[in-house]
């Protein structure tokens, strides 16, 4: 028999799922900034890390309001 999973219960794995891609997104940026050369492409990480950081931050957020304190 299949248990059936509620609405807030997808949504809050679907954010769960999100966030770990955005951990890795940020992982893989981080890589590449210690090994970045280029002004131009260090500047671009940069942005690209603030940005990822701010959807961390509120994929985070929308977790502990769904009362999933557990990412």
């Amino acid at each position: 028999m299949r248990k059936r999973v509620s609405h807030q219960e997808r949504e809050r794995r679907a954010l769960q799922a999100e966030l770990r891609g955005a951990m890795q997104a940020l992982q893989a940026n981080e890589t590449a900034f210690k090994e970045a050369q280029d002004p131009c492409y260090i500047e671009q990480l940069t942005y690209q890390h603030a940005a990822l950081m701010c959807r961390c931050r509120a994929l985070l957020r929308m977790l502990r309001s769904s009362g999933g304190d557990d990412p």
